[in-house]
Parts: C-alpha cells; structure tokens; sequence
C-alpha cells in the first residue's frame, strides 16, 4: 500500500512538474485605433535577461534548430489583414553552430499587424502564437497560445 501511494505521488508531481512550463518570454497584447474600420494589433514581448528569441522573418532554409516567432490569424469574413506583421528591428547574428545568420531579439520586441474592419458591429479577431527563446546554452520553444481581440467596427466598415 505504501509502494502505491508512493509511486502515484511521483507520478503526480512529475505531471504537474511537466506542465509547469517555464517560459522567457511574456507577451501583453493591445490595440491602437488607426480609424474607425483600421486597429493595429500590438504584441509587446518582454524577455528575460540573457535570452533572447527570434524575428518572424523565417530563414531561407528551414532548420530544426531555428524556429521564428509566428502569429496565425484565424481567418475571417469580418476583417482583413493590411500587409504583413511588422517587427521591432532585429539583431543580425552569426550562429557558429548552425553556420548562419540569424535575427533576434534580446531584452523587448513589438509584433505588429495592421486589421481593417469589414463588418459592423462586435468583431473577434482569433489566432495563436509562438516563439522560441534561447540563452548562451540552451533553447526553450514556448507552448501555443492563443490570444483573441475584441472590436467593434461600424457601418462605415462595409464598403
């Protein structure tokens, strides 16, 4: 009986151990009105000292060992995006380990993407994202996480 206890309470503190995820990166998202029908979804992503995580421009060839921050929008009749997620500027470094260039981001990173309204009223904008951070000895890619905005778009909107 005490063998059992024993082994379910390791195996109990292992699991919530496991999903205890430790991230480097804290994300705090906002919106800035352009107009009435256009917002810019900010990302703001604050790093731990000595980490750092990568641009969303992905590498011409795509390594394992490099994963870009990405942020999915759930498609939608009820907005489009207008261009493409801009980026605090990155830091170009060499990595001697996988013999390139990489861009990164160390200490803050603004994630941007332009919306324009297409329908009036309550519009849910959906998607997830992720990044990977890294120090000068290992690299933790954090779990998707989904994240949502809440607008309201006017008549105005459905031209």
């Amino acid at each position: 009986m005490k063998k059992t206890l024993f082994l379910f309470s390791l195996s109990l503190l292992l699991n919530l151990t496991l999903k205890a995820q430790v991230t480097h990166s804290h994300w705090k998202l906002s919106t800035t009105k352009i107009n009435d029908c256009e917002y810019d979804l900010v990302f703001n992503v604050t790093l731990d000292k000595g980490w750092h995580t990568f641009s969303v421009v992905k590498p011409k060839v795509e390594d394992e060992e490099i994963s870009p921050t990405d942020i999915i929008f759930k498609a939608d009749k009820s907005y489009t995006l207008v261009g493409g997620i801009t980026e605090t500027k990155p830091t170009p470094e060499y990595d001697p380990t996988i013999k390139k260039t990489v861009m990164l981001h160390y200490n803050k990173v603004v994630f941007t993407q332009r919306i324009k309204l297409s329908s009036a009223g309550k519009v849910k904008i959906n998607g997830t994202y992720e990044n990977q951070t890294c120090n000068d000895e290992i690299c933790d890619k954090a779990p998707i996480q989904k994240f949502n905005f809440d607008l309201h778009g006017i008549t105005s909107c459905l031209k």
